[in-house]
């Protein structure tokens, strides 16, 4: 099974390179037109970007390509923010994966998937992932992709 949000992540994408576009929609006109409280509403609206892409930012989206199969665990992931760049991957045998968890944070607005794997009887924790960017299905999906792998790891089936 493969789990990639593409769409959601154009989406997220055009987001945050519109709203750039919307601060200089709005300023350009206040300048143009020597608004009197021209300076105060440009700085507002400053303010008002900067606290928007911050809060973006912190639920933290990412593009995300998930394979689950017999022969392994592969996630591939990297932030869709212009301030959050990095590109990530991390491959577990099917074998060695344990458990996984799906924890909310942020009030439970972002949604960090924790995968555990189990190797020469010690376990080891990947970072976690942030699959906010998936959608229900997808990931419904995923989590009815892990359980059953770690169902099998476990001799549970």
């Amino acid at each position: 099974m493969e789990i990639e949000n593409r769409k959601n992540a154009r989406r997220i994408k055009l987001v945050f390179f519109a709203i750039p576009f919307l601060f200089v929609l709005i300023a350009a006109p206040v300048l143009m037109f020597d608004v009197d409280a021209g300076f105060e509403i440009i700085v507002g609206l400053a303010v008002f970007i900067a606290l928007l892409y911050l809060g973006l930012n912190m639920f933290g989206y990412n593009y995300l390509k998930i394979k689950v199969d017999k022969k392994s665990l592969v996630i591939k992931y990297f932030g869709l923010a212009p301030i959050n760049k990095e590109y990530k991957a991390f491959k577990v045998k099917a074998n060695e994966v344990h458990d996984f968890k799906i924890k909310p944070q942020l009030a439970g607005l972002k949604k960090m998937l924790i995968v555990y794997r189990k190797d020469h009887g010690e376990m080891y924790k990947y970072p976690a992932v942030n699959v906010n960017a998936l959608n229900k299905k997808d990931l419904n999906e995923l989590v009815k992709a892990l359980t059953v792998l770690v169902k099998i790891n476990r001799g549970l089936t």
